[in-house]
């Protein structure tokens, strides 16, 4: 059996691990990330790519809070996607600069207020007659345009991967045990040892919990998805529609365009509330909700898909969305789990994880030796153009 020494072990290919990889080695930590799947698999590749800013939360409870937690990660994708300081993500496909945000009638008044006084008003400015899409009728509703951008979560990936030199091993650990040198990680006919573990594998931080005997459902939470594509849109849309005081949208739709045909990607608390719905069921509340928000549209020729995904958190005591990562060290261990919470606050969540490890170990400048190089990398199929449960 072969062993390699490392200073950081990551387990988990998705854009918290990558960013971590990318914190750790800048850090002058040695890394190296292992990914049993393909990287961005789960919950990085079916995100929307939304970087929040936290205005759709505006008319919940801790608007300011869940502002104040994005604004910061935000900026920090702003920075690197423009080669002003973090990763190199020049590269990256930014497919909106901006998200429409619109309401009814009903809560206009409730919507004005909160954005003048919890969330970033420079963020946020009332949509130019030009900036409303035909298809969305203004009268009668309050129609913002939010400075948040849409990314294309693979562009992201591969960028963050170019970003750090860091191996990245096809690999499903098998055991995890501590060791002198802090941590032992054994798969097939390889051992590594390590400084510290780094888990960030979404729901598969469930099982490699259980590799440490801890209770998985103590730290971590599942809030499932079940989002919905529309194929045929007659135009790109992005935006959230707002529709009570609610700590999530009534519907965020982001967009693409392939294959000459515009697809609608659809989230919001109709993915939400459609966890306990099957396929037709929830392909039949879209279009509800599609035809009460845009009735100028025809949806009949529109070709439906749905997707389920397992969506982990790290656990809050309410058992809502945290507004923050969840960083947590694994008690008598050398070991960190984390949970982003979202795609936008990988930043943050990287720093949290720096500050940890810091604490742990310090860099040793270990080498990997004969497994120090990494596979050429596999990413995930983005959903809409791998998912097949379809309905016309």
């Amino acid at each position: 059996m072969s062993t390699a020494r490392v200073d950081i072990a990551i387990i988990g290919g998705g854009i918290a691990g990558l960013w971590c990889r990318w914190k750790l080695e800048n850090a002058g930590y040695s890394t190296v990330l292992l990914e049993k799947s393909r990287l961005g698999n789960g919950q990085t590749a079916a995100s929307q790519g939304i970087l929040h800013r936290g205005v759709k939360y505006a008319l919940g409870p801790d608007a300011a809070h869940a502002a104040t937690a994005a604004e910061a990660s935000a900026r920090a994708w702003d920075d690197a996607m423009s080669g002003a300081g973090g990763p190199n993500l020049c590269g990256v496909d930014i497919v909106s600069e901006s998200m429409l945000m619109w309401t009814d009638s009903g809560i206009i008044s409730k919507l004005t207020g909160a954005i003048a006084s919890k969330v970033l008003t420079s963020h946020v400015e009332a949509a130019r007659s030009a900036d409303i899409p035909s298809l969305l009728d203004a009268r009668g509703r309050a129609v913002y345009c939010v400075a948040e951008r849409v990314i294309e979560p693979i562009s992201a990936l591969r960028a963050l991967f170019g970003a750090a030199n860091g191996p990245v091993v096809s690999a499903e650990v098998e055991t995890i045990a501590a060791a002198s040198s802090g941590m032992c990680l054994r798969w097939g006919g390889t051992k590594i040892e390590a400084g510290a573990v780094v888990l960030c594998a979404g729901e598969g931080n469930e099982a490699l919990l259980r590799l440490f005997g801890q209770p998985a459902e103590q730290m971590m939470q599942r809030r499932d998805l079940h989002m919905v594509f529309g194929r045929g849109a007659p135009e790109l849309l992005f935006g959230h529609w707002i529709a009570a005081a609610s700590d999530k949208p009534r519907l965020t739709i982001t967009s693409a365009q392939a294959d000459g045909a515009i697809t609608w990607y659809l989230g919001g608390e109709l993915a939400e509330s459609g966890v306990s719905r099957n396929v037709d069921g929830q392909i039949e509340a879209a279009r509800a909700e599609l035809r009460h928000c845009f009735p100028k549209l025809d949806f009949d020729d529109w070709e439906f898909r749905t997707l389920r995904i397992a969506r982990a958190e790290g656990k809050s005591s309410s058992g809502k969305r945290p507004d923050s990562p969840v960083v947590r060290r694994i008690a008598g261990t050398n070991a960190i789990a984390v949970w982003p919470t979202k795609l936008v606050t990988a930043p943050a969540a990287a720093e949290e994880v720096l500050g940890v490890v810091r604490s742990i170990c310090e860099p040793s400048g270990s080498e990997l030796g004969d497994i120090g190089h990494s596979d050429r990398p596999v990413y995930a199929s983005i959903p809409w153009h791998s998912h097949a449960q379809t309905q016309h």
